[in-house]
């Protein structure tokens, strides 16, 4: 390890104190913004992360725009939140944009020979994912409790180190797992401040010198009943492309159709799923515990979102197991209009329904299944 530190590169081995040196931040924490280095430093140290249920690093899976980073937020134990102080640091990365500040990411290597000073690689600087910033997800916490988690997804933003040892390890199997139903508080959402600015496109690189990953161990895989977030309602984006208002208004139609149900007395969530062999964890919009109905919404009605909904709906609902009930759930798209005539065959044929809202604000279709009314 060089003792200069004038600049550190993707790949450098650094103690805290000679990075704060280059980038600033605080001497603790795992989310350090530096006003004055117009940095958000974020720490992530595996042992920890896998203590209390998550880890964080590369998804195996890429998407069209590459590769992402998950690097989960401040706080171990109790739900996280971006409200008051304990959700300063989730603020600060979730505004960097707007902020004018940069995601700069470290992981902990070991330590400086005959000291307990940690040392730790600089993987490079990142900025959030323009579409989906973040997700929430279930994990036991530093208590043993269960907890809501923010995962940021991350996209490089500029030369990262893309190493073997930093991709999250696969799951070795799949297996299902009910969570009972939390109520959804203010605090599970960012506030008004936090997304009201403007999230920046992800440069799309290309990852030089890559090899494919074998899958390594990891907990057991499962599917979780959690609650669906809002996360995209109130977010703000410089240039309303068509995919930004679809996730608005997808994340929007998925709420009102919750409080619908919800008010005919029943028990809904989403549903969280990992599979053997994946990095990623999926994520369905919206579960009916009582009536035992798994529902895909989308944005829009177009052909493209019901045949993308449809094939959704068929590969998740095999992993959805409830103990009080029998077999696979029923099926489900929810859209925010009535789709394209002929698409009812095509669902017809895989027994999926079909939910619809109509101009006045109702829900109506043949997978409302007449149990809330």
């Amino acid at each position: 390890m060089t003792t200069s530190v004038e600049v550190i590169k993707p790949g450098d081995v650094r103690t805290r104190a000679q990075i704060r040196t280059v980038f600033g931040g605080s001497p603790q924490g795992g989310i350090c913004p530096s006003e004055s280095r117009s940095s958000v430093n974020l720490y992530s140290d595996p042992d920890v992360g896998e203590q209390v249920g998550y880890y964080d690093g590369w998804l195996a899976e890429e998407d069209e725009l590459g590769a992402v980073f998950e690097y989960t937020g401040a706080g171990k134990s109790g739900d996280q939140t971006f409200e008051g102080r304990f959700g300063t640091g989730n603020r600060a990365v979730l505004q960097h944009a707007e902020d004018a500040r940069v995601l700069r990411v470290f992981t902990r290597v070991g330590k400086v020979p005959g000291s307990d000073t940690k040392t730790h690689r600089y993987l490079g600087s990142f900025t959030l994912d323009s579409l989906e910033p973040y997700v929430w997800r279930r994990v036991h916490g530093e208590d043993g409790q269960e907890r809501n988690v923010i995962v940021f997804r991350l996209r490089a933003d500029g030369d990262v180190q893309h190493a073997e040892q930093d991709v999250i390890p696969a799951a070795e199997k799949t297996e299902g797992e009910f969570v009972p139903f939390q109520a959804v508080t203010a605090a599970m959402f960012q506030s008004d401040p936090a997304t009201s600015g403007s999230l920046p496109l992800p440069r799309q690189r290309v990852r030089k010198g890559s090899s494919p990953r074998k899958p390594a161990p990891n907990a057991e895989t499962s599917g979780t009943f959690v609650v669906p977030e809002a996360f995209a309602t109130r977010l703000s984006f410089r240039a309303a492309t068509a995919a930004t208002v679809a996730i608005r208004r997808e994340a929007e139609l998925t709420q009102a159709y919750k409080a619908h149900l919800d008010a005919g007395g029943h028990r809904t969530g989403a549903y969280q799923i990992k599979v053997k062999g994946l990095t990623s964890t999926l994520r369905v919009d919206l579960y009916d515990a009582t009536a035992h109905v798994l529902y895909e919404a989308k944005g829009s009605n177009s052909r493209e979102d019901v045949r993308m909904a449809l094939g959704q709906v068929l590969d998740y609902s095999r992993y959805v197991e409830m103990p009080e009930h029998d077999g696979e759930p029923k099926r489900a798209i929810l859209l925010p209009a009535a789709p394209p005539p002929d698409m009812y065959s095509l669902l017809d044929q895989y027994d999926v329904g079909v939910v619809y809202r109509t101009d006045d604000g109702r829900f109506v279709g043949d997978a409302a299944l007449n149990s809330h009314h």
